[in-house]
């Protein structure tokens, strides 16, 4: 019953990795084990333009460092290249296009900079709150970089510094890390795969279908609950780049988008997977009552039976003999006279 729908909704989330994957800008992500160093120089290249990084030192915490060159970036370079192609896109403005880039965080970092994007717009009422810096991702904090490749540019696209202190897994000094495409974009095709995997191997082998479907939906399950417990922050971080105080206009809603078709998916084949148990479940206990029925019906046939050949009385049955012995006259000759 599952095997049509589980290549269907398996090639679907397979179509969705695939172009998730192939559709994505390029990014970066970097991970920092405390502040960058005060005196470095961050230059992002494209190959075609370059552009350096502004940040404020701090030396109390790796979330805050990260929270500030997110935000500058956004802020002052992405920002104002992404109005200008906006401009342009709409014949008001007689610029060429450009690419550029733009920063998100993780975790603490995230949800500080979300916070410090509400307090933009609550400013001088009583909705303002402020962020406790120290409790942002002290120790630990990542970054990650998209380039938004609006000209069409070749690249390769990289960032460059003069000193990576810090830098978890980072190049020499004056070398570069290159921006790339995310493997986990895959994890759709990924769960495809499986579930199309399971569909073939529950048809091959009948006898372990029930344990096989019941792995299947135990991985449809935990992939919702991982995928859809994401969508909302996914959601929150492109309205936070598209909306004041960075009107980010160009900032790609794939991610969000492939993760909530990806949710949506995986719900769907949950679901028909619980209706085929219960229809099944059902199916059985009917052909139980079915198999009881035919059984009781024969010992009632055995025991009317039994009861007919029992109920026949003693004086029938010599009668019975009588009436069939053969005659001396008809069957048998007369004995020899003696002389």
């Amino acid at each position: 019953m599952l095997k049509i729908p589980s290549f269907i909704l398996g090639g679907l989330l397979v179509l969705t990795g695939l172009i998730g994957y192939f559709a994505q800008d390029l990014s970066l992500s970097i991970k920092l084990s405390g502040p960058w160093a005060s005196d470095a120089e961050f230059v992002l290249s494209d190959g075609d333009s370059k552009h350096m990084m502004d940040f404020v030192p701090c030396n109390t915490s790796a979330g805050e460092n990260v929270w500030w060159i997110a935000h500058k970036l956004n802020d002052v370079h992405a920002k104002e290249v992404s109005l200008d192609n906006y401009k342009i896109a709409n014949g008001s403005s007689d610029r060429l296009t450009k690419s550029y880039w733009y920063a998100s965080a993780s975790g603490d970092t995230l949800s500080g900079l979300f916070q410090e994007s509400e307090n933009y717009h609550d400013a001088g009422t009583g909705g303002f709150q402020s962020v406790p810096w120290n409790e942002i991702d002290k120790n630990e904090s990542k970054l990650r970089l998209i380039y938004k490749n609006s000209a069409g540019i070749d690249g390769p696209v990289t960032l460059t510094s003069s000193n990576w202190e810090n830098v978890l897994n980072a190049p020499e000094n004056g070398d570069s890390l290159e921006f790339g495409k995310s493997w986990t974009a895959f994890i759709p095709s990924i769960l495809g795969l499986l579930l199309i995997i399971f569909a073939i191997a529950a048809d091959k082998a009948p006898g372990a279908r029930k344990h096989i479907m019941h792995t299947a939906v135990l991985v449809g399950l935990l992939g919702f609950f991982s995928v859809v417990g994401k969508v909302g922050t996914a959601f929150t971080e492109m309205g936070w780049w598209r909306n004041e105080p960075y009107n980010i206009v160009g900032a790609s809603s794939l991610k969000p988008t492939t993760m909530l078709l990806t949710a949506g998916l995986l719900l769907i084949y949950v679901i028909l997977c619980v209706v085929s148990f219960i229809s099944a479940r059902k199916e059985m206990a009917a052909q139980t009552a079915l198999e009881a029925a035919r059984k009781a019906a024969q010992e009632e046939k055995a025991a009317d039976q039994t009861d007919e050949t029992t109920s026949a009385t003693p004086a029938e049955k010599p009668a019975q003999n009588e009436e069939t012995k053969p005659s001396a006259q008809e069957g048998n000759p007369p004995p020899p006279k003696q002389g």
